[in-house]
């Protein structure tokens, strides 16, 4: 099995189980702002892209607007249901990071939304590149994510493995030239996705850290 340097990562429905957070969340976006209670298989398309692009996909005439609506909703929905990690998660990242290995992030949160959020979880010194919807003109499913991590590391494409739960995850890694490990353990939707990889179990990534 191929090892990599490199070991990136998204966030929600890969290190945190967060799926529920981000759907019950959403769905209370859209009831407050046009009275509409829309059915969760429906927003499913949300998880994995920028937040402003689904308020556009959705249709909110001011998705901005209707952005910081959904980040409120989403901190008091955390704040009732928690954040769990996946289970072995934090165990699995903080030997990785003992041995060396290079973490990064690549996420469709907002750079205040990762230190906010993500940072309650006590993991942000595991990983010295994190990339997020803030710190590039493009997020996933385009390239642009991955070659802003490329570009801060000097790391090479083959030297990179991302792992992610949607199909834009994938897509942005392919377009970099980096191979991609869908985990089917926090994909809503794998039927059709194609990945270098598919893990079923969260200890299958310590396979790839190249020691």
């Amino acid at each position: 099995m191929k090892t990599y340097k490199h070991l990136v990562f998204d966030i929600d429905g890969t290190i945190i189980d967060s799926a529920q957070i981000n759907m019950l969340s959403l769905q209370e976006t859209v009831k407050e702002l046009r009275d509409e209670i829309m059915p969760l298989e429906k927003l499913y398309f949300s998880f994995g892209i920028p937040g402003i692009r689904a308020m556009e996909i959705l249709g909110f005439p001011r998705p901005a607007e209707a952005l910081e609506v959904w980040i409120r909703n989403y901190s008091a929905c955390a704040g009732r249901l928690g954040m769990p990690l996946f289970p072995g998660m934090r165990e699995i990242l903080e030997e990785l990071h003992e041995k060396g290995v290079s973490l990064g992030i690549i996420t469709s949160k907002l750079r205040e939304e990762y230190d906010d959020h993500f940072g309650k979880q006590g993991l942000l010194d595991l990983f010295p590149c994190a990339v997020t919807s803030s710190d590039t003109p493009k997020g996933k499913p385009y390239s642009d994510p991955m070659l802003e991590y490329l570009r801060r590391t000097g790391a090479e494409p083959e030297e990179v493995l991302y792992f992610g739960d949607t199909v834009y995850d994938m897509e942005c890694a392919r377009s970099a030239g980096v191979d991609q490990a869908l985990v089917l353990w926090g994909c809503l939707e794998p039927d059709g996705v194609e990945a270098t990889y598919r893990l079923e179990r969260t200890e299958d990534i310590l396979k790839f850290a190249s020691l």
